[in-house]
């Protein structure tokens, strides 16, 4: 039995069931936790979705209900048969729940399509060929034959198309398309999400994407760029950390960049945003750092300062190009 039928077989069986995402989350993770409890509820299981961070205003409407928070995880773990960990299997991504319990861990599952992995699960399904973890999570609704409806569809459909860049990166596949194709069969209108998620920012957004794009540096030839934003700048705008989602990618505009770097100082600590064309693999950078993802788009955290673990990545980055090209 491979591990995405034993999933099923446990999805099947459970009555109680806690959908889990990882802290920071994105569209991918939101929208695939949303759309496995809207299906679940509707195939008459009880039901939670658990975000161990704050929900960004961009993805509010996706969940059925307001997601549970961190401070409800050892109570939801005991109430529920089973927990499904969906778009990330690294306990570090997790912030605030410990799965280090061997009961907790006993009836946990992660659905992951990440490279980067870690042991949290007894059943850990990965598939690094999928577009998003909203294929996995769709493909598993339709082995359980559980009910869809226009809210799931739209969930799934935010997933995939936040982690496609609205189909333009290069995971964009058949697969993808089939399956948005089935969805927007159910009712999902196109239109109407790429309103809800790119044309409804605050004026912070805006005024924060400004900033980055004020602080560019372009080094080793043009094909690197970083751009940084520091505590002050949220400061003085009054932007939210959700609101710089997306900022690493307008360095891609500029023809000869291959990597793009963004760098956040927040909360004492420096979140870096990774992006590249198909001559770098910034998931290998990452890495070494501590952080993972894809080839394409990885990420990571440190406490050095923005400046100093800038100097660090530079040269990890001038290294892949190096040998890139040598």
């Amino acid at each position: 039995m491979t591990e995405f039928d034993t999933i099923v077989d446990r999805l099947r069986t459970a009555g109680k069931i806690l959908f889990v995402t990882h802290a920071r989350p994105d569209g991918d993770g939101i929208g695939s936790g949303s759309a496995m409890t809207i299906s679940a509820l509707l195939a008459g299981k009880e039901a939670m979705f658990l975000i161990p961070d704050a929900l960004p205003e961009t993805y509010a409407f996706l969940p059925p209900a307001p997601p549970a928070s961190a401070e409800d995880f050892n109570r939801l773990a005991q109430w529920a048969d089973l927990i499904v960990i969906v778009d990330t299997s690294v306990p570090a991504q997790l912030t605030g729940l410990d799965f280090s319990a061997e009961w907790i861990k006993a009836k946990t599952v992660a659905v992951d399509h990440h490279v980067t992995s870690g042991d949290i699960a007894s059943v850990l399904w990965t598939d690094p060929t999928a577009s998003a973890a909203g294929i996995m999570a769709g493909e598993l609704i339709k082995a359980l034959n559980w009910p869809m409806d226009e809210r799931c569809a739209e969930s799934l459909s935010a997933a995939v198309l936040s982690d496609t860049g609205w189909l333009r990166f290069s995971n964009t596949d058949a697969r993808s398309l089939r399956a948005l194709a089935d969805w927007t069969l159910l009712g999902f209108q196109p239109d109407r999400l790429y309103r809800k998620l790119y044309q409804n920012d605050r004026p912070t957004r805006i005024r924060l994407a400004a900033r980055a794009l004020s602080s560019l540096e372009l080094l080793e030839g043009d094909r690197i760029a970083v751009m940084t934003l520091r505590r002050q700048d949220f400061q003085q705008i009054g932007a939210s950390a959700d609101e710089t989602e997306n900022l690493v990618n307008e360095a891609l505009r500029i023809s000869s960049v291959v990597i793009a770097m963004l760098l956040v100082e927040q909360d004492g600590q420096t979140r870096v945003s990774l992006r590249s064309r198909e001559e770098a693999n910034v998931a290998q950078i990452a890495a070494q750092f501590g952080g993972g993802g894809h080839a394409r788009a990885a990420g990571l955290r440190s406490s050095d300062d923005p400046d100093s673990l800038k100097t660090k990545l530079l040269g990890a980055c001038a290294a892949q190009l190096s040998g890139a090209t040598g």
